[in-house]
């Protein structure tokens, strides 16, 4: 069951590359050549979370299950919604493989697969859970505020900063989170912060209309709840690590 699971993930990962190749190509549907280098970009994460995933390597799980959640809100609102002029194939077929993807990395089964074989970290205890969702719902930030600052056409300039700034900071700290690095739940938390205004800000210039809004707010919410909740949780033996080695226990 596993080894299906795991082949389905595959699939769905490569088939996600395959519509990132195919509906990305400069001259296409309101893609020009920065959005489409933008989007090939991708193709290296998606390539790491494959070969992860045969190696069985913990964080490949990680990386794929960020993948699902980031797609998904995309692939519901287009296929859904309103599509600009994109024929409803695409996204149906984004769509399925997210749901798909999801199912096949989720459950006990597959974190006894990956997770379950790192000996020097425990990663089963409740407040490790947390941290986990943690890393992964900020991954699936990453993914669609890349989006959001490489690709999407600006109408307001410099402001592509307040969303590309928490971009940089949330990648350095997840990395760190990754690596059990108390500086690590710092800064993502400090990015999980600084989306409020900058995401209110980006929503009140650049949304056309409230589906936009909503869509924000699903992409993004995940990322913020967990990293608010994770300095919640470790809001005492934070500080204790702060004082000591530096890492989380």
């Amino acid at each position: 069951m596993v080894r299906l699971r795991q082949t389905i993930a595959i699939a769905a990962l490569l088939t996600l590359g395959g519509l990132i190749v195919t509906s990305s190509r400069p001259g296409s549907i309101g893609v020009y050549q920065r959005e489409a280098v933008a989007f090939w970009l991708l193709l290296l994460p998606l390539a790491v979370t494959v070969v992860g995933l045969i190696l069985g390597r913990y964080w490949s799980r990680w990386l794929a299950i960020a993948g699902g959640i980031a797609v998904l809100p995309w692939a519901v609102a287009m296929t859904f919604g309103p599509r600009y002029g994109i024929p409803v194939t695409r996204p149906a077929v984004a769509l399925v493989a997210s749901v798909l993807l999801l199912w096949a990395t989720l459950g006990r089964a597959m974190f006894e697969r990956y997770e379950g074989r790192v000996e020097d970290v425990n990663w089963s205890g409740p407040r490790m859970s947390l941290v986990r969702w943690t890393i992964i719902c900020n991954v699936a930030s990453i993914l669609a505020l890349y989006v959001f600052v490489a690709a999407y056409e600006y109408r307001i300039g410099w402001h592509f900063g307040l969303m590309a700034a928490p971009l940089l900071v949330l990648i350095v700290g997840v990395w760190l989170l990754a690596h059990q690095k108390t500086i690590g739940l710092l800064l993502v938390a400090a990015a999980c912060i600084c989306f409020v205004p900058a995401g209110a800000y980006f929503v009140w210039s650049e949304a056309s209309y409230a589906g936009e809004a909503i869509l924000f707010a699903a992409i993004f919410a995940p990322g913020v709840l967990t990293g608010w909740a994770s300095l919640l949780a470790f809001s005492r033996p934070l500080l204790a690590a702060l004082r000591g080695h530096g890492t989380l226990d």
